[in-house]
């Protein structure tokens, strides 16, 4: 025992950079993250540019959501059974296909609020697909002794690369203009894919025969028949009708999905993070739908002052990532979870404060810093906490689909609640529904402390 716990506690950084295939999930990661945040000042700035409206940045920021919502889980059942390398390289592919689109339609002046609707759904289902994939992975690609620090270190580089992002966006947007921005999101997309092209699972390329949950019967296509004909059958399963192997492949989809929501069912840790999830992505949707209205009114700012918030959210997202596998050694899961929630919570509530602290500019970008750099830190401690539970109490058989029903939930309150966000812009100031997101955040950690509910 004093054995095991001397080896996990000698586990550090330097043991993950030798998981090779691991570092390359990793870096793709983070060639995507950069693209991400070099793209979403301007698809924010887009948005608000095109309708003018605070209505309208809720209502897209809602129906980005759906797709988590309506298709991941059905997606993630369906991963299981796929080389998730695959959906993992041709997603990111059709993201940068889509992304391409978008600039070609902003080019030539034809984006209209209608467009970036299905360019959003298009994008945000693509992704569907990716999540669940990359999650079941990840068993694949690093031994789960090291994934705390595994994690941390993914979320430490693409956070570097989300600063460094942030930083450029405002001279690629001030030297090359929105279409170049948008390109090299699509860029990110198409080296992302090119980079899982070069992974090898360590567990071999196949995962879904150990992965289904008919394994343990014969397949479809072993079965004897009665006719003389089966070994011809056996030998040629092309020749299979194309009803009878999709009435197949629909009846095993049913079973393995059946059996993933049996699962979370019956795991009381999953359904407390769903409970988790869904609530703390709640408070954060006026926050999400709503940020560039508060910019603008709430401090009276422009797009420079996104500009510094998102680089200092990122940079206290960097700080929490870091740390976190240290505090994990010498603190429960509930407390980190707790903790990093009100980090974030509290001063979410300073954010709604922008009329009473934004004097000067100068005192906006001081007080929005500080915010931005708290918030972003609490939510690093909280979301790294959030995924390394995930892989840790999931088994690498459901793991994919666990993984998506688990988004799912996590996410499905937020498209109601961004378009009831969209209606309540239309009569309340921003700040008021800024604060009456907070509020409800510090409300769920406090009867999480009090409760002292347990993580593990």
């Amino acid at each position: 025992m004093n054995n095991s716990d001397s080896k996990t506690t000698a586990i550090g950084y330097r043991d993950v950079l030798g998981q090779t295939q691991y570092m390359k999930l990793l870096v793709a990661d983070a060639v995507n993250r950069f693209g991400d945040s070099v793209d979403s000042i301007t698809f924010t700035w887009l948005v608000y540019a095109l309708t003018q409206s605070a209505s309208w940045s809720a209502v897209i920021f809602g129906l980005n959501q759906i797709p988590t919502v309506l298709v991941q889980p059905f997606a993630a059942a369906w991963v299981e059974k796929t080389d998730r390398k695959k959906v993992m390289a041709v997603t990111d592919a059709l993201r940068g296909f889509f992304v391409l689109a978008l600039a070609a339609a902003y080019i030539f002046h034809v984006l209209m609020p209608w467009l970036m609707i299905i360019f959003t759904l298009a994008i945000s289902t693509a992704e569907a697909f990716r999540i669940p994939a990359g999650n079941g992975m990840i068993p694949q690609l690093i031994e789960l002794k090291y994934y705390s620090f595994g994690s941390a270190l993914s979320r430490t580089v693409s956070t570097i690369m989300q600063l460094i992002g942030t930083g450029l966006s405002g001279i690629i947007l001030a030297g090359l203009g929105i279409p170049a921005a948008i390109i090299i999101d699509m860029l990110s997309y198409f080296i992302s894919a090119a980079i899982i092209q070069t992974i090898r699972p360590l567990s071999g390329p196949s995962p879904a025969a150990s992965c289904s949950p008919e394994a343990s019967r014969p397949p479809q296509m072993q079965r004897p028949f009665k006719t003389a004909r089966s070994s011809e059958a056996s030998q040629y399963p092309k020749m299979q009708r194309p009803a009878s192997a999709f009435r197949s492949w629909w009846l095993d989809y049913q079973a393995s999905m059946r059996q993933g929501l049996h699962y979370v069912k019956n795991h009381p840790l999953i359904l407390k993070l769903c409970f988790l999830g869904i609530t703390a992505n709640a408070m954060l949707v006026p926050l999400n739908a709503l940020i560039t209205p508060v910019i603008t009114t709430v401090w009276g700012q422009g797009a420079e002052l996104l500009g510094v918030m998102n680089t200092a959210l990122t940079a206290g997202m960097l700080v929490g990532g870091a740390i976190y596998p240290y505090i994990d050694r010498i603190a429960r899961p509930g407390t980190i979870l707790t903790t990093g929630g009100m980090i974030l919570s509290v001063n979410y509530t300073f954010l709604s404060a922008g009329r009473q602290i934004s004097v000067s500019p100068a005192a906006a970008c001081i007080a929005v810093s500080l915010i931005a750099f708290l918030m972003g830190a609490g939510l690093a401690l909280f979301s790294s906490c959030f995924s390394v539970l995930v892989v840790k109490c999931i088994d690498k058989d459901y793991l994919s689909r666990t993984s998506g029903i688990i988004n799912a939930f996590s996410t499905a309150a937020m498209p109601a609640l961004s378009f009831i966000v969209s209606i309540l812009a239309l009569y309340l100031p921003a700040e008021l529904i800024l604060f009456a997101g907070a509020a409800l955040g510090i409300l769920l950690f406090i009867v999480l402390a009090v409760k002292k509910v347990e993580f593990s």
